[in-house]
């Protein structure tokens, strides 16, 4: 068998092309009920991500994974079968372990660190659970990987602080207030301002407003957040006397929100009103600042943070990949211990050693000239012993070793050989004795 990666990501495939190959969740079942019909194909996940589109499989060698993902996303999207011929790369054996924890640890993210990913790989072998493609190999890789990224996150720094405005604005605003118990508004309804949104309702906001020129695209946010209520332009500044949050960001060349029309609102408001303008050009009017009650933020004042979390991130991914370098070396050696030839040559080996040190320790109890007895007696008996599990590890002679086998020989490894005798692939089985 082999483990196999076919992949489209953003590191050599440009969003607008990504999009025809993205799946939706009921897409993605049929395809792991398709593969789960599949006698080549034991097991398989799909991880489908804004910029990624992943198969894991576990199929036989002979099986060409290539073509026949290929076939599976002409069904589904038919307008993305050239892009994915065209960018899709392929890796195998221990390489798509390595690439496995370092997705899981945050290190081929965009944003080096986010922690979202982490739960989409978790999503997505939930998703092969449910379609009874995950078994004894995936269920240890992929627990595997959310060890992994678990312990890159306690262990080093590689997710601190914010790396984008959006999210920046949000961690800013959550050490100024109480979300959980104020109202925000956000202008705007553009990819930062939706992101902002997002993040708000997830830090606890229960009062979102959304504010924009085009009511339409105001409701596309909403809907997509599920939640919020929506007002035009020219509502915004009656609505600041019951704001305790404002961010805004558009693409507006004039300050959405004046001095002038604000004035009367503010003067003599006794409430703290952050304000957080992460537009270029600016949205909001400087000069509302000068109200005591107002406290805000420009996106040069959350850039220099975002700089300087961007630089602790990085300094933090040799650490990184230390710890993936860790946990592949020590999944590789555990794959390696499956191969069944040199597992079945050591597991005989071991028996009759075993057999022939207790034969030589009691040879003496049955009197002289009868050792070679005993020992013979002693290797027939453990032979008989292990006929049933060999023969079963041996199975119908077929090339591959089914899932079954597989996991008989890790249970092999860990209860009857010795740790130090694991048998790695790359070991020749030693000669049998001529005795």
């Amino acid at each position: 068998m082999k483990l196999v990666l076919n992949n489209i990501t953003y590191h050599n495939c440009p969003v607008h092309v990504r999009e025809s190959v993205a799946f939706t969740p009921e897409q993605r079942h049929n395809m792991l009920r398709q593969m789960h019909a599949e006698d080549s194909i034991s097991e398989a996940v799909i991880l489908d991500t804004c910029n990624r589109v992943e198969f894991y499989l576990y199929a036989k060698k002979a099986f060409d994974v290539r073509a026949f993902l290929t076939g599976l996303i002409e069904q589904a999207q038919p307008d993305g079968v050239d892009a994915w011929r065209k960018y899709s790369q392929q890796a195998s054996g221990i390489d798509v372990v390595r690439h496995l924890f370092e997705v899981a640890a945050g290190l081929d993210s965009q944003m080096i660190g986010e922690n979202q990913i982490l739960s989409q790989v978790k999503s997505a072998y939930t998703l092969s659970l449910d379609c009874r493609m995950s078994k004894f190999m995936f269920h240890r890789l992929f627990h595997n990987a959310f060890r992994v990224g678990k312990a890159v996150r306690t262990e080093t720094n590689i997710n601190c602080g914010a790396v984008s405005v959006s999210l920046a604005a949000v961690e800013l605003a959550k050490r100024e207030m109480d979300l959980s118990a104020g109202t925000a508004m956000v202008i705007g309804a553009g990819e930062n301002a939706e992101l902002a949104a997002k993040y708000l309702l997830k830090a606890g906001l229960q009062n979102l407003i959304i504010a924009n020129r085009n009511a339409d695209k105001a409701e596309a946010v909403r809907a997509r957040l599920k939640a919020g209520e929506i007002i035009s332009l020219e509502d915004v500044a009656p609505k600041l006397a019951e704001l305790d949050l404002l961010v805004s960001s558009t693409a507006a060349a004039e300050p959405l929100v004046t001095y002038e029309a604000v004035a009367d609102i503010l003067t003599g408001r006794k409430k703290k009103l952050l304000i957080i303008d992460i537009a270029v050009p600016r949205d909001i009017d400087p000069h509302i600042s000068q109200f005591e009650c107002v406290s805000l933020y420009n996106i040069d004042d959350l850039d220099e943070q975002i700089a300087r979390n961007k630089e602790e991130r990085s300094s933090e991914i040799p650490k990184a990949r230390a710890i993936v370098a860790e946990f592949t070396d020590k999944f590789a050696r555990w794959y390696n211990s499956l191969n069944l030839v040199p597992l079945i040559t050591q597991l005989s080996q071991e028996g009759i050693k075993l057999a022939r040190s207790e034969a030589k320790r009691y040879a003496k109890d049955f009197g002289d000239g009868s050792g070679d007895k005993l020992e013979l007696f002693a290797e027939s008996l453990v032979k008989k012993i292990l006929h049933g599990p060999i023969t079963f590890l041996k199975g119908s002679g077929e090339q591959e070793p089914t899932p079954e086998q597989l996991q008989a020989a890790d249970f092999i490894n860990k209860m009857f050989l010795p740790k130090n005798k694991k048998v790695l692939a790359t070991e020749k089985p030693a000669k049998k004795s001529e005795k």
